[in-house]
């Protein structure tokens, strides 16, 4: 009898965990097909997938366009430009944009982006940031090469 009970107590909490994992095993489920689903980021295993469908890949560049024109706001207001130089910038800012926008709708025509046309995309929006920083005199100073002096005048404390 004590045999019997322990087989039946056994079961029992078997059929109770059975119970338990199968919603637990749907859920995981879930998760990985969310997590497959979801935008993808830099190399590796976290790589974005191609061929990818071309809403997503339009949101993600308008989210990153969303993000380039907060930074740049943001850093307007932190250092106090004039008005007027902000009408400027903003300008600039508005027709780089367009241009992204009209390639990344070029690519999306057939409904699918390809890594080479997503490529293109990231070349264009590199080469219209590095032109609107020429535009607006923001060009980064070239750096010094090992080994060459400072120029005369410049004293270090």
């Amino acid at each position: 009898m004590n045999k019997l009970a322990r087989i039946a107590s056994t079961l029992a909490a078997l059929a109770a965990l059975t119970a338990v994992a199968a919603p637990a095993a749907a859920a995981a489920e879930e998760t990985t097909a969310a997590a497959a689903k979801a935008l993808r980021h830099g190399r590796g295993k976290g790589a974005p997938q191609f061929p990818q469908d071309a809403a997503r890949f339009s949101k993600r560049v308008d989210e990153k366009i969303a993000k380039q024109r907060a930074k740049v706001e943001a850093k307007m207001e932190k250092r106090g430009v004039p008005a007027a130089r902000r009408a400027d910038v903003r300008k600039a800012l508005d027709e780089v944009q367009a241009e992204v926008r009209a390639a990344v709708d070029k690519a999306a025509r057939d409904g699918v982006i390809t890594q080479e046309e997503a490529k293109q995309v990231r070349k264009l929006a590199r080469e219209a940031r590095k032109a609107i920083g020429r535009q607006l005199g923001l060009e980064k100073k070239p750096k010094r090469e090992k080994g060459t002096k400072r120029p005369a005048g410049v004293q270090i404390l």
